[in-house]
């Protein structure tokens, strides 16, 4: 009866060609999961009961019902809204701070090798030893390295030598990082994080879905990363080069990326859902940068600092 009763409000909404205008400024659009109508964290039959309620009324609905952002509601909003639903909770999440929004990418969990690859032993570093078998439930990642408009939104400013919005925040510290993340929390209600380290490889593969590349999303560097060969050693803008099976941008190259593990040798046991050691003095990074060798990008290359260093290649991505 209750699927009934919502064709019936969309088939009505279709046949009167229903939009409703918002009376929206950017600050309006504040923080949230987008199509989270009813504020509760997560999406439901009932955001879209919400939604379309907004809609019959002409209520002025708030800025998690305009699901396509273009300032006003329409069954486009309902259409998208109900294809999130279905699909939750192996959807991608979007999110919004202030007018800026960002993408949270599903990685199912599954089990994989950690370490140097099959195929790949000869170029692999010595930290990239052993390879074992790692096991992770499910998370979300960044689609995009978190870009400098993300941070002045969040932090209301921007660390130094950042001055192009779409880029990837840079010369931020592990530290700064976290208060990143915390600041985020307290606007969102959520819990943000830095991936692990064993998080930040399986997803760079492709997840379950990996075709087993060197970098992520390929075996050609210059179709998927922004290093010194091609780079002319600038900071590139997110998402310009081609993603990696799951969708997600720039895992290699671009820049550098802060993971939460601390620094440690690998141990041959297969393990479930890791976080490193727990001690050290530097924290891992992965990916690779503009300025750095190609060979820099393989997905398994480690690289690692202590947690107060900023770099004007080194950047980070969220997960959740």
């Amino acid at each position: 009866m209750r699927l009934k009763h919502y064709l019936f409000r969309i088939i009505t909404l279709i046949a009167v060609g229903m939009t409703c205008n918002l009376n929206v400024s950017a600050t309006d659009y504040d923080s949230g999961l987008v199509g989270d109508v009813n504020h509760d964290g997560r999406l439901s039959i009932t955001d879209i009961s919400m939604l379309i309620n907004d809609l019959l009324t002409d209520a002025h609905a708030n800025y998690l019902s305009d699901i396509n952002r273009d300032r006003r509601l329409s069954i486009a909003d309902v259409s998208e809204l109900i294809d999130m639903v279905l699909n939750y909770p192996d959807c991608n999440l979007c999110f919004t701070i202030d007018d800026w929004r960002f993408t949270m990418v599903r990685v199912k969990g599954g089990t994989f090798t950690l370490g140097a690859a099959q195929g790949q032993d000869s170029e692999a570093y010595y930290d990239e030893f052993p390879a074992h078998q790692v096991t992770l439930s499910d998370y979300y990642i960044g689609q995009c390295e978190v870009d400098q408009m993300l941070w002045y939104h969040v932090m209301d400013g921007l660390p130094l030598d950042n001055d192009d919005q779409e880029c990837p925040v840079v010369n931020v510290s592990w530290e700064d990082c976290q208060d990143f993340i915390n600041t985020l929390n307290q606007l969102t209600g959520l819990n943000f994080r830095l991936p692990t380290e064993a998080e930040w490889e399986f997803a760079a593969r492709g997840g379950n879905l990996s075709q087993h590349y060197k970098y992520s999303g390929s075996n050609d560097f210059d179709e998927v990363a922004w290093c010194e060969e091609n780079s002319n050693d600038w900071l590139h803008r997110t998402g310009e080069k081609k993603p990696n099976e799951l969708g997600i941008y720039d895992m290699s190259g671009n820049a550098w990326e802060w993971c939460y593990d601390w620094w440690g040798m690998y141990e041959s046991a297969a393990v479930v859902n890791p976080t490193g050691p727990e001690s050290g003095s530097e924290r891992v990074c992965r990916g690779g940068c503009m300025n750095g060798h190609a060979r820099f990008c393989r997905i398994g290359y480690r690289m690692s600092y202590p947690p107060f260093t900023r770099r004007p290649e080194l950047g980070f991505r969220l997960a959740l």
